[in-house]
């Protein structure tokens, strides 16, 4: 290879660097870019001379991330080495031996966790400081982030005085799926991976938007003054006593030799597609922590950690065609039919392609010979074009103009990477759709109610809206070819049934867009009953924790519309009753009211006492205005104070509050 062509090499592994880490958005997976990086190192070794300073192979590449402060590592950062074969094991194990000069080594091995590297430190048992990797010297600050993650604690008990923890902020498959699925249907762009998403979260400048993805963490290492930790063992027990989020028992292993590394790897990766959370293989480290400190680090990697990765399951078969769904909201998504292939225990057939930008970006086209591979071993997705194969019949596809269901010209809204069919009303893909998502278990939980039976209800015309399903009648029923006496008993006995209903479980059913589950829950414990929820502003439901701007408006511009609120009022005429299951107290004198809170209280925090609030049926604001009915006032109170007094509305120290209760 000529120094060129090496130069070639690392501009290209710097473009994936850059939609990597500060676009979270990579166009190949970790293993090819794995590959790119051993090609680059083996050059290396052959051409010394030829080395630059900029190199990925002596460097971490992460760029720092505009609007957070950068802060020193107390202990650089690094990343670890990746090895995919018995062969790379073996070199590593010898190479461990000979510096440590002994011919028994202990090794702890665990799980290899597939998200974002983070830094926390303690002082006095009190979360002070979170970090991310940055370039390893450096990383961003990102504590208002973390403190987001709710399993993460902010004060330890018995902790050292001052302790940092290291570890990885991760995202479960289903949260992110159906993250995924939810910015689909509001057309944005979806996130590559779980991974991708976490990264893309922990760099938001809004920790209230943080607050809305669903992180979590898992943490491995520990640094204190004062340290008496013998072992990367005792590491993760003492991770445990400070009830830290840490690395399972189960997914740590006690390793004295190649053959036992190589059976915690085999007993992983065969459990690997049942785990909740994606691993990309296991790291192997020196289990004494003494040998570890003397081993010493790269410029880059640790001498006395490895990571043994799993090359991902992939499959090569054939794109056969490319149709469109037609989602609840009307967004228009490609999806690929392929030659059958079994992979990962299951046998593919089709594989999303999310949006027209990703199959102009990965160049597929209908015939082409294709990689394919599970994303998170659940999702199927095509990684890669073999265009060495593709063959001279391919067609090159493009999105339709027209709804294929129903035939409406399609629309493309600025800033996003979605199509969509406008035709909300009559489009029975959508309505289809719609059904299909308020029937699931996580929203009305109607059984028996599947895509056959929605197909057949809505092409016999006597479903044409969601609120139909509950007015239909058995004899009509009797009328729809395939519907007998027991199926028709148990639909209509599903649909009484989920008439009783929890208010966060119907809101969620609605489709509101931006508004998942836990968001459902959080509107819920905000208004309480569906009419308050109707009438509130986008400043009120600002005031909500983990509600920002963008789904407060979604959620009015939703519950303005004629044709929604029409729709829920015939749901609730036919008999759904919503019902708060939290703790309000009908008739107190809350109830109804509408408070600002002002000033410091003594006896608990505002959070506190807008949960109290609200969960005798009262709401919280931001400003005053004529419709407050209560300022709550505790030390210090502001400018709203004065305001309220001028308005002449009632004042509520914090005693008279506590009375009140």
């Amino acid at each position: 290879m000529s120094k060129r062509e090496y130069l070639e090499l690392l501009k290209e592994v710097e473009k994936h660097n850059h939609l990597y880490f500060d676009q979270a958005s990579p166009q190949i997976s970790d293993y090819d870019y794995d590959l790119l990086v051993k090609k680059v190192e083996s050059i290396e070794a052959e051409h010394p001379e030829w080395v630059l300073n900029k190199t990925p192979t002596r460097r971490i590449t992460e760029k720092p991330t505009r609007g957070f402060k950068q802060v020193i590592h107390s202990i650089p950062m690094l990343s670890l080495a990746n090895t995919y074969s018995k062969e790379e094991m073996f070199d590593f194990i010898k190479r461990v031996r000979k510096q440590l000069e002994q011919e028994e080594v202990e090794f702890c091995a665990e799980i290899k966790l597939d998200g974002v590297a983070v830094a926390l430190h303690y002082d006095k048992g009190h979360l002070t400081r979170a970090l991310s990797r940055g370039d390893g010297k450096k990383g961003d600050d990102i504590t208002a982030n973390i403190k987001t993650i709710r399993c993460i604690p902010q004060k330890i008990e018995n902790a050292p005085d001052r302790l940092e923890v290291r570890g990885e902020v991760f995202m479960e498959v289903e949260e992110f799926a159906q993250i995924n699925e939810e910015r689909q249907s509001a057309g944005l762009e979806v996130w590559a991976n779980p991974r991708n998403a976490v990264s893309g979260s922990l760099k938001l400048l809004d920790p209230k938007e943080t607050l809305k993805r669903p992180l979590r963490a898992a943490f491995y290492h520990a640094f204190f003054s004062k340290n008496n930790l013998k072992s990367q063992i005792d590491t993760h027990a003492l991770l445990r006593r400070l009830k830290l989020p840490a690395i399972r028992k189960e997914h740590v292993a006690l390793c004295r030799s190649v053959d036992e590394i190589f059976d915690f790897a085999n007993r992983i990766e065969k459990s690997r597609s049942s785990l909740p959370f994606e691993i990309d293989g296991i790291v192997v480290k020196v289990n004494a922590l003494s040998a570890q400190s003397g081993m010493g680090a790269t410029g880059k990697t640790p001498r006395w950690a490895v990571a043994y990765k799993f090359a991902p399951e992939q499959a090569q078969t054939v794109v056969k065609g490319i149709r469109v769904q037609v989602g609840r909201t009307g967004v228009l998504t490609p999806v690929a039919e392929l030659d059958p292939v079994f992979l990962a225990g299951s046998t593919l057939s089709r594989a999303t392609l999310h949006n027209a930008q990703e199959v102009t970006r990965k160049g597929i086209q209908v015939g082409d010979r294709v990689i394919v591979e599970k994303g998170g071993d659940v999702i199927p997705k095509i990684v890669e074009v073999i265009k060495s194969k593709r063959a001279k019949t391919s067609k090159k596809w493009s999105m339709p103009t027209h709804c294929p269901i129903c035939g409406f010209k399609v629309v493309k809204e600025e800033g996003k990477v979605a199509v969509r069919c406008p035709n909300r009303k009559l489009c029975e893909g959508q309505l289809a759709c719609r059904i299909a998502f308020f029937a699931s278990k996580q929203a009305m939980d109607i059984e028996n109610l599947g895509p056959k039976v929605t197909e057949k209800l809505i092409e016999s015309g006597l479903v044409a809206t969601i609120s139909d399903l509950y007015k239909m009648e058995k004899s009509s029923l009797f009328e729809i070819e395939g519907f007998k006496e027991k199926s028709i008993n148990n639909l209509l006995s599903s649909l009484e049934r989920s008439k009783q209903v929890s208010l966060g479980r119907f809101i969620f059913s609605l489709s509101i867009p931006f508004v998942g589950q836990n968001t459902a829950e959080l509107l819920a414990h905000f208004a309480t009953n569906i009419e308050t929820l109707k009438k509130a502003t986008v400043e009120e439901l600002c005031t909500v924790d983990g509600i920002g701007l963008k789904v407060a408006q979604s959620v009015v511009d939703f519950l303005s519309d004629e044709k929604h609120l029409k729709e829920m009022d015939a749901l609730i005429a036919l008999g759904i009753k919503p019902t708060y299951e939290g703790k309000e107290k009908g008739g107190h004198p809350f109830s109804g009211k509408r408070f600002v809170l002002t000033g410091s209280l003594e006896g608990l925090t505002r959070l506190e006492a807008a949960d109290l609030i609200k969960k005798r049926g009262g709401t919280v604001s931001q400003s005053v205005s004529k419709k407050t009915d209560f300022v709550l006032a505790g030390k210090s109170p502001g400018s709203k104070y004065t305001k309220a007094k001028q308005l002449g509305i009632d004042l509520l120290d914090e005693e008279t509050f506590q009375s009140l209760l």
